[in-house]
């Protein structure tokens, strides 16, 4: 019996989810969507393919989900098995080659966790995910439609979080991305055209680090930068 790779697990959970009608409330966010860029970009070398064992979905929309899907069961159904953090409620859901975490967009006050009833899950709140919930396009892979970030808007999310990281693996590691898709941003001026778009809408605050970022990681979008925009 030849055993699953991570990747046919990755497409199993995508697929299944858009089955129960819930993918269309989530956005794939993190590393998985690098194969997903290459796909829609022609698979160019300067799109790196680092799969990781961590698998995030943003819940696009927490507070007006419709459709009633118990996800805590389909998971375990597939073989997860439901982690419990123990300082705090939120549950995540692991495997031998993928772990599921679900991740929210700050919503009001200092929430961590939140829980979601209508998919009987909970989700980590994060600061600047409303940069994916924005700026979030629809896309088909493999015959699965999804959500995922607009290419600039996950370079420019990505340079914020780098300066946030304390685990300094994946500080190199988002370094790397962010470096590699500059190289890309920069050979397409339609991206670029439309990373200018999205950092001068971004408060002065966020632009001022994805400068001093990318002033050390990524001479590509620092010239860009330089070029045609200035913090507003």
């Amino acid at each position: 019996m030849v055993e699953e790779s991570q990747n046919d697990i990755f497409l199993q959970i995508l697929k299944k989810l858009e089955q129960e009608n819930v993918l269309k409330e989530l956005i794939l966010v993190g590393s998985w969507c690098l194969p997903i860029y290459k796909e829609i970009y022609g698979k160019i070398p300067n799109i790196p393919v680092l799969r990781t064992s961590d698998l995030d979905l943003l819940v696009r929309n927490p507070r007006n989900i419709h459709n009633l899907t118990n996800v805590d069961k389909l998971l375990q159904d597939m073989g997860f098995i439901r982690s419990f953090d123990v300082t705090s409620p939120l549950i995540k859901y692991k495997q031998s080659k993928l772990d599921i975490e679900f991740l929210s967009a700050r919503i009001r006050g200092n929430e961590k966790i939140i829980k979601i009833p209508q998919l009987s899950i909970t989700a980590q709140v994060l600061d600047y995910m409303e940069i994916a919930v924005q700026y979030a396009m629809e896309t088909e892979y493999i015959g699965i439609n999804l959500k995922i970030p607009e290419l600039p808007a996950y370079v420019l999310h990505k340079a914020i979080v780098q300066t946030l990281r304390t685990n300094e693996v994946k500080k190199e590691k988002d370094a790397a991305t962010v470096a590699s898709l500059g190289r890309l941003i920069a050979e397409l001026p339609e991206l670029q055209t439309r990373t200018i778009q999205i950092f001068n809408k971004f408060p002065k605050s966020w632009q001022k680090i994805v400068l001093k970022m990318v002033k050390i990681h990524s001479p590509e979008l620092k010239e860009l930068f330089t070029r045609t925009s200035t913090p507003q």
